[in-house]
Formats: structure tokens, C-alpha cells, sequence
């Protein structure tokens, strides 16, 4: 940073900074920059001490004339006065007086300088004129030639050293304050020669006549000189003006490159979310519906800025076509694109952000920018929507698409806002920070979400394609025939409906029943052609004995195919392996096992099986109704090759539980994967557990118990405990249980005890289900009950209540977190005891329970001294809600249950189950009136109802089924 010496006029306060010079290792500040700013500065003062100027070792002042510096110190400005001589100034004062001859004196005084401020340019005069007189003339004419010879002297004497700095100085200076100062010169200049001329020698008129002329020009001298000094100011002025300019300018510049740098960082944060996404390989049972999607507000010219979520918003998907879908000689585009429908309006839009808002502003992001990844194309907006998108059921589409751009931004603003509310932004801002693209858990519950869907259809009503990397995309007709040709996937339809089978094309999933081996042969080399299977589910008949050769067809066919999901039902060939008798089961020895035509290759008849299982396209294996020494009748346990490509394992053991040594070899070879489920376990659950716990790297259900048991955190651990039955396994287990039904056998003080202790250092329990809370439980059970649901983020819980003492298990329920409640009331009363306990929870959340499903099954008898208050209760809690699933199971009369059902808000609901009393064809059509708004219903079931065939068309119209039962599937 420069030095500056700060100065300021004597009797002021305002303060000047003038630069210092750093010279020969001192700092000093030269006396023309003084003058710059202080035009007629006559001395400089530090306190009562004037400042001399600078001297060399012999004493004499050093030229340029300069001063020291003095830090932190102001200095005081002195300015020069008629009757002072200032630092290089040359004053005389000329003048007589006398008393017998009065003459008015007149003093003119004029000062010479260039606008530096030098006072060594200055030049002053002080002329008396007075009337000619003889007397005086004499001394007159000595007086003044003394005066001028000393001036002219002191003149010649600085000639050489003014020359020098005036060049120096002059040149510095704007041009047009050059040519004033010029006019200073040469004014001075005339003066010198004039005297040089020896003008002094002139007759006294000529001089005073040369001297008035001279006077006025040093007067017009002067008034150019104020002028130089006042632009000098104003330039001064422009000048601190300019350098605060340019540091502004510096920090705007500043400010400019730190946004680049940050709007980098977010255009890099966004590629690799971009990239994420788009590259995110998921697998095909975990990968439903399309993954890619736009929100756009369904009708912009009406949008709502200031509640955001007020507005309607529409959910669009895209064909995630690119140079996977592209063929020889092919003619259309191959860039992402809206898909070929209408849409889907969004049900719960402040829970839909909630959970989806960072991935869908991800997308309008990537569009709005057109951020490409390899293999992908984002094209420019305007392509976005192709010319063929628009059909008849388009619509929607047709007036959206021309603002598709002002809604996009809109989308953006709206969910960054929404975010930013809720406080939910930074949870967002960590999901694009860790790239993370959504999970199949997180795809299927998207669909909650969507009005009006398509009955049987896939969402966007586009089809699953798999990549040659093995990559799941969704892809529009036009790109989905671009690879697979029409009449090869026809011919694969018409075989599978030869053998009654089921063909879904736009997921690619096939369910076929083999009866022979003629047939068998037909389907699979009808499969090997058809590369649009994703998924199979195969059954063998029980009339056909397959051997080791009719499973090595099996796994070639497979291995042609682009088969990922494999489900391999072996029911009939298992039953009648075993001698099914109709009352029971009766297992065969081993030495019969099997057709006698297959006795050579016993040993081996089910590797090709395992070969399948070890295929690299294979990735999900789920094998029912196991036969009888699976694994024995392999080389499983002698290969030491294993399943590395395989992620999800589903292994009927009902014939394999005395065999615990074979279910621990198979669960070792397949260490990669991501979950792992058993049928039948039932008492063998514990001892199946203790063999494979050693190798648990996933999670392990067992079906028919509700147990999801989740691995250990900590990867290096080995249960070292000997379970031996399920409430061990509730006490050492607890705290990584996800999900668990606990019987009325299993509601004692140990279990339950165990359990809470278990969860006291962190519950992992999503799902939890209480079958028969009864009157005998202690107080300390009920109390360990509430404080597992108390301690559990629960997604849903079953309770069957059989005392109103369990009312505190509900009392203790999370709120935000719970999506599903089923209730069971069974006494005589307590309905109004755990509706009140409804309502208290539901208090505690500002926007109500955010249910999906609530099932509430009362006592039919009729109360009619309870039903004002328990209906009462029940609207209360019905109207802080809306649910998907809605089932009740009360004792009203047609009246009140319809009364009860009008404070229902039916948008969102998509399966409605109610079992009233009564309720005849009048009846009905009052319900199906009230729910004309319900868009969403797919399935009525109205318990013991009279309905007429009239009614169910009505219904089915609309795509709703219409039962007098409540089997919903």
C-alpha cells in the first residue's frame, strides 16, 4: 500500500493525503505535490514548529525543494499573505511616502506559477505610480532599476533549474491546462527581456506606460491562474473519484470471478448428478416403472406464485432413448423426448417434493442447460416433444408444451422455494452432493403418487429395455421396434399363447406352464429369438418327468436370451416326487428320486440349474417348492466356482430343513447379494439363521414368519450365539430387525422385555405387527409394547386389541413416519378409547397423518348409545386425512355409515372396503354418487351389499371393479 503524509489548511478540518517518495532510503514529499494541492502555500507547521525543507551535508537546500515525512501526524497548511515571503518566493515592496506631497499609493501584487505549485516560479511586484514629477523621477527610477536588477539577477540565477522542472511539469498536465500555463511563460518571459532590453533606461512615462501594460497582463495572468487551480482541483477531484472507481471496478471484477468459479462448481455438481443419474444401472425387478420424468404446472396461465402448492402440477415421463437404441440405416431421432401420453397429475404435491424434489429438479436442470453424458443426448427444449408425440389423448400435452420453457423455470423456482420452507434444501443439497439417483423402493412408491393411471398398462405407456452393458432403459414404441423387428416379437406371442401363457410387452415379462417336452422345446426357441423377455416364470407340469437333459435346455435357451429374472416353479414335479397324497405328504428315499431314465446322472441332475444361476446376465433367481435333496443332487458343494453375478436369492427350503449344511454351502457361493428370502422355514427358522449368520452381507427374510432380519453394520462381525429359538432371536437380534410379526404366543414379559432392551441402542423396525393384545398382559409388557413403537420410526404397525389397556402402544406411535394403520378392535366399547387415541396423534401434526392406508375393523353389533360419539370421533379423524387404501368394518346402519363416509376426502383413494349393515341397491347408488370425484378408485368392496349387474357396468366404465366381497386382487 502507498505512503501518504496527510495535511490539512490551518483553521479546517477536512484532511488531504499527498503520495510520499521513498529517496535514498528516505521517505519524503516533494514541495511542488504540496503546491498541486495547496495552490499559494506559503509554510508547512508540525504543531507550533515549522517544517524546513531538506538539506544537503553542506547546509544548502536540497533541489527539488522537499520536506521529510511524518507519520500518523497531520501537517498544517500555512498559505501566503501580502506582506510574507513564502519557501522560494521573491517579494519587494516598492513604495514612498511624503507628507508635503501625498500620492496614493496602489500595490498591485501578482503571483506567477505554473499549476504545480512551484513557488520558485513565482514572481512578485509592488508598483507605486504616481503623477510625473520632476522631483521625484531621480529617485524613482533608482529605487526601481535596484529593485528589477535584483529580481532579474535572482531570475537569471534559477533560470537553469526552473527550465528543467517547468518542462517537466508542464508536459505532465492535460493539453488544454498546457496551454494556459504556457500563457503564464510567456508572460513571464516578456517581462525578462523587457528588463534584458533595458527598458529601465526609458523616459519614467515610457516605464510606467510598459509597467501598466505588464500589470495587466500579470492580472489576466492571474485570472487564468485560478482557473488552472480550480481545474487542477476539479482534476484532483476526478482523479480520487477514478482511483475509488477502479477499486470498485477491482472488486466488482473480484466478485465476478468468484461466481464464475461458483457457477463452475454447479455446472460441474450438476454434470455429475446428471451423470449419476443417467448412468445409474438398476436391477430388473427392482426397476418397475420408467425412472425418468418432468413436473410441469398443468395449467401455467393460472399458477399461483405465492402458494406454491396450491397449483396442479403434472408429471410427464421421457423416453430414455440414445445410441443404445439405435439401428443400421436408422431415420428417427435417437435424443430423450417426452413420451407418447398424456400424463399424470400429482396427488399430494407437498409430500411428492418431499421426497422426489432434488431428482426431478436434477432432470429440469438437465434439460434446461442440455447437460449430455456419453451415450445420451439432451437435445435443445423446442425438441423436447416430437412432432408424432401429439395424438388424441394428448391434450393436456398440447397446451403445455408451448410454455414448456416458462414452465420449466417455474418448476425450478417452485421446488428450490418448496424445498427451502419445508427444510428440506439441505437434505436435497446432500442428495446431488452424494449423487444419489433414486432407489427401486423409491420408483414403485413414485406411482402412489399418480392420478389417473392406466389400467393395466406401464406408466408412460412405455416399454423395459436392456442395454448390452446390462443397463435397464424405458424407451417409446417407435425406439423399442427400432430393435426388436415386429414379426419376430408377434411369432413370440402367438407361442406363448398357444401354451395359455401371458406375454406383457412393455415390461417384457412372460409366465408359461410346460406340459411336455414337445412343448417346451417350441417355447424356448421361440425365447431364444425374442430378445424383449426380461423376465420368466416357468412351471413344469406334473404329468411331464423332466431329467438333467430337460434342464440343460433350460439353461441354453436362458443363455440366448436376455432373460435377468428367472422364476423357476417346481411345484408339481416336487409334489409328485414326494408322493402327494391329497391329506398330506410322504417323502420318497433318495434312491427313488427321480426318473429311472435320469439314474446315471443323479448325482448331477440339478447343476444346470446352478449353471443358471451363475449365467452374467442372471441376476435374480427365485426357485419354489424345492425338490427333495436339491442341493445333494449337484455338484454345488464339490465346484469351487460360485454366483458372483447374483444379487437376489428366493429359495423354498419346506423339503430342505433337515439339510441345514446344504442351505449354508448354497447362501456361501452368493456372497454379492442384495437380499436374500425363505419360504417355509417356520421352526427351523433359529437353526437356519445360526448356519448362515457367518456369511449375512444382505438382508434375509423369512416369508410366513414376517421377519426381515438387516446385516450387521459392522462387516467384520460373526454372530458367535447359538439361537435356539425366536425370542433369542428377538434379544440378541433386535436392534437390526426391520420387520417382525409378534404372536399372542410371543406377547410374554420375557420376549417383549428382550425385545425392548434390543432396540434401547437404535431401532431398525419399519413394520411391526401385534396379534392379540390381551387382558392378562402385565402393566410392565404394555409398557416395554409402547416403548418399542415409541423407540421405532414405523411405516406400519397391525394391533388386535383386546383390552383398552393397549390404547398406549398407540399413544406412542410417530406420527410422521407412520403410512399404514391397521386396527382390530374386539371389545365390547373400546372403539371410542382408541379413536380418542387416533385423534390425539393426529393432533400432533400440523397438516394431519400422512396415511396410504387405514383398516379399522370393529364389533358389527349395532351400539346405538355409543355410535353419536364413535362416529363422531371416527369423521374427526377420516376428515384430518386422506388415504389410498380405505377399509372399515363397523356396526352402523346404511344412514350412518354414509354419513359417516361424506366427510371422506375420496381424491386420493384408490381401494375402498366397507362391510356395513344392510345395504341394499338404493343404498349403493348413494354411494356411487358421492364418489363420481373419486378418479383414482380401482376396486369397491362392499361386504355382503346387494348389487345390481347394472351398477357394475356403471363402474367398470370408469375402470373401477365393483364386488360384494373383499378379495381386492
Amino acid at each position: 500500500m502507498d505512503v501518504t503524509q496527510s495535511f490539512r489548511l490551518s483553521g479546517q478540518t477536512d484532511t488531504e493525503e499527498i503520495p510520499c517518495n521513498h529517496i535514498n532510503g528516505q521517505t519524503i514529499i516533494y514541495w511542488d505535490d504540496i503546491e498541486l494541492v495547496f495552490p499559494g502555500v506559503k509554510r508547512v507547521k508540525c504543531g507550533n514548529v515549522s517544517v524546513s525543507p531538506l538539506r544537503d551535508s553542506n547546509e544548502n537546500r536540497i533541489e527539488p525543494y522537499r520536506i521529510k515525512h511524518y507519520p500518523d501526524t497531520v501537517l498544517e497548511v500555512i498559505l501566503s499573505t501580502s506582506d510574507g515571503n513564502g519557501l522560494g518566493t521573491n517579494r519587494r515592496n516598492i513604495g514612498h511616502t511624503n507628507e508635503d506631497n501625498t500620492v496614493e499609493s496602489q500595490r498591485t501584487t501578482h503571483q506567477l506559477a505554473d499549476t504545480t505549485g512551484s513557488d520558485d516560479n513565482r514572481l512578485a511586484f509592488s508598483v507605486t505610480s504616481t503623477h510625473p514629477s520632476q522631483s521625484r523621477s531621480s529617485e524613482i527610477e533608482a529605487d526601481y532599476n535596484a529593485t528589477l536588477s535584483l529580481q532579474v539577477a535572482h531570475l537569471e540565477q534559477k533560470k537553469s533549474t526552473e527550465s528543467k522542472t517547468e518542462q517537466r511539469l508542464v508536459t505532465s498536465l492535460p493539453s488544454h491546462v498546457q496551454a494556459r500555463v504556457r500563457t503564464s511563460i510567456d508572460v513571464h518571459s516578456t517581462l525578462v527581456q523587457v528588463i534584458n532590453e533595458g527598458l529601465v533606461n526609458r523616459p519614467n512615462e515610457q516605464l510606467v506606460e510598459c509597467l501598466q501594460e505588464l500589470k495587466d497582463k500579470m492580472n489576466e495572468n492571474n485570472e487564468l491562474a485560478c482557473k488552472n487551480n480550480e481545474m487542477a482541483s476539479r482534476i484532483m477531484d476526478l482523479v480520487s473519484e477514478n482511483k475509488e472507481l477502479t477499486t470498485r471496478l477491482s472488486e466488482m471484477q473480484e466478485e465476478m470471478r468468484e461466481l464464475q468459479i461458483q457457477a463452475l462448481d454447479r455446472l460441474a455438481l450438476l454434470h455429475n448428478s446428471v451423470k449419476a443419474l443417467l448412468t445409474q444401472t438398476y436391477e430388473l425387478h427392482e426397476y418397475p416403472i420408467p425412472r425418468l420424468f418432468i413436473v410441469l404446472p398443468k395449467n401455467g396461465s393460472s399458477w399461483n406464485p405465492v402458494n406454491l402448492l396450491s397449483n396442479r402440477f403434472r408429471l410427464y415421463f421421457l423416453c430414455e432413448c440414445g445410441e443404445h437404441t439405435k439401428s443400421t440405416n436408422s431415420k428417427i431421432p435417437h435424443h430423450i423426448h417426452l413420451a407418447k401420453h398424456e400424463g399424470y397429475d400429482i396427488s399430494s404435491p407437498k409430500e411428492f417434493f418431499r421426497q422426489y424434489g432434488s431428482y426431478v429438479l436434477t432432470i429440469l436442470r438437465m434439460l434446461k442447460f442440455g447437460i449430455s453424458v456419453t451415450g445420451v443426448v439432451v437435445p435443445a427444449v423446442s425438441l423436447l416433444v416430437r412432432d408424432d408425440t401429439f395424438n388424441k389423448a394428448a391434450s393436456s400435452l398440447k397446451m403445455s408444451i408451448g410454455n414448456i420453457s416458462s414452465g420449466m423455470d417455474q418448476m425450478i423456482h417452485c421446488i428450490v422455494n418448496v424445498s427451502a420452507n419445508e427444510g428440506v434444501a439441505e437434505r436435497h443439497l446432500e442428495q446431488m452432493n452424494n449423487n444419489e439417483a433414486l432407489e427401486g423402493a423409491d420408483l414403485r412408491q413414485l406411482e402412489t403418487f399418480l392420478k389417473n393411471k392406466d389400467k393395466n398398462k406401464v406408466m408412460g405407456d412405455l416399454y423395459r429395455t436392456v442395454t448390452t452393458e446390462g443397463h435397464v432403459k424405458w424407451v417409446c414404441i417407435d425406439h423399442y421396434r427400432e430393435n426388436y423387428h415386429e414379426k419376430t416379437v408377434k411369432a413370440f406371442r402367438d407361442t406363448v399363447d398357444l401354451l395359455k401363457g401371458s406375454f406383457n410387452e412393455n415390461i417384457g415379462r412372460v409366465e408359461v406352464k410346460l406340459q411336455s417336452r414337445a412343448q417346451a422345446e417350441q417355447f424356448y426357441l421361440a425365447l431364444e429369438k425374442a430378445k424383449s423377455v426380461y423376465e420368466l416364470r416357468v412351471t413344469f407340469d406334473n404329468d411331464w418327468d423332466t431329467t438333467q437333459s430337460d434342464f440343460k435346455r433350460l439353461r441354453d435357451a436362458l443363455g440366448k436370451s436376455n432373460v435377468g429374472v428367472l422364476d423357476l416353479n417346481l411345484t408339481a414335479y416336487t409334489l409328485r416326487r414326494t408322493g402327494y397324497l391329497g391329506s398330506g405328504m410322504v417323502r420318497t428315499t433318495e434312491d427313488t428320486d427321480g426318473p429311472t431314465s435320469d439314474i446315471l446322472n443323479r448325482n448331477q441332475r440339478y447343476d444346470p440349474i446352478f449353471d443358471i444361476m451363475r449365467h452374467p446376465s442372471i441376476q435374480s433367481v427365485s426357485i419354489r417348492n424345492t425338490p427333495l435333496n436339491f442341493v445333494k443332487r449337484s455338484s454345488l458343494q464339490s465346484r469351487n466356482d460360485d454366483f458372483p453375478n447374483l444379487r437376489h436369492l428366493s429359495i423354498d427350503v419346506g423339503y430342505l430343513r433337515g439339510d441345514i449344511a446344504s442351505i449354508k454351502s448354497l447362501v456361501a457361493k452368493a456372497s454379492n447379494l442384495s437380499s436374500l428370502t425363505f419360504y417355509k422355514a417356520e421352526d427351523q427358522l433359529p437353526h437356519i439363521y445360526n448356519a448362515i449368520a457367518e456369511h449375512q452381507t444382505c438382508p434375509i427374510a423369512f416369508r410366513g414368519q414376517s421377519l426381515r432380519i438387516l446385516p450387521p453394520m459392522d462387516k467384520s462381525f460373526q454372530s458367535t450365539n447359538d439361537l435356539k429359538d425366536r425370542a433369542d432371536l428377538l434379544r440378541v437380534l433386535g436392534g437390526r430387525i426391520e420387520s417382525v410379526v409378534l404372536t399372542r404366543a410371543e406377547l410374554d414379559d420375557t420376549t417383549v422385555a428382550g425385545f425392548a432392551k434390543a432396540i434401547e441402542r437404535g431401532s431398525s423396525l419399519k413394520e411391526l405387527s401385534l396379534r392379540e393384545v390381551q387382558q392378562h398382559l402385565s402393566d410392565q409388557c404394555i409398557k416395554d409394547l409402547a416403548s418399542i413403537v415409541a423407540r421405532s420410526e414405523l411405516r406400519s404397525i397391525y394391533i388386535y386389541l383386546e383390552t383398552e389397556r393397549g390404547v398406549p402402544i398407540l399413544e406412542s406411535i410417530q406420527w410422521e413416519h407412520l403410512r399404514e394403520l391397521e386396527i382390530l378392535v374386539n371389545r365390547e366399547g373400546m372403539e371410542t378409547h382408541v379413536m380418542k387415541a387416533l385423534i390425539d396423534g393426529a393432533k400432533k401434526l400440523p397438516d394431519g397423518p400422512q396415511l396410504e392406508a387405514f383398516k379399522f375393523y370393529g364389533l358389527n353389533q349395532r351400539q346405538d348409545s355409543l355410535f353419536t360419539s364413535e362416529q363422531g370421533l371416527l369423521q374427526a379423524f377420516l376428515s384430518s386425512t386422506s388415504v389410498k387404501v380405505l377399509r372399515l368394518k363397523m356396526g352402523m346402519t346404511p344412514e350412518q355409515m354414509l354419513s359417516l363416509l361424506s366427510v371422506v376426502d375420496f381424491s386420493r383413494t384408490q381401494e375402498l372396503c366397507l362391510w356395513p349393515e344392510g345395504f341394499d341397491f338404493a343404498d349403493v347408488d348413494v354411494l356411487l354418487n358421492g364418489l363420481e370425484h373419486a378418479t383414482e378408485l380401482r376396486y369397491i368392496g362392499l361386504k355382503l351389499a346387494r348389487i345390481t349387474d347394472e351398477q357394475k357396468e356403471r363402474m367398470k366404465a370408469r375402470g373401477v371393479r365393483l364386488t360384494d366381497h373383499w378379495n381386492v386382487r
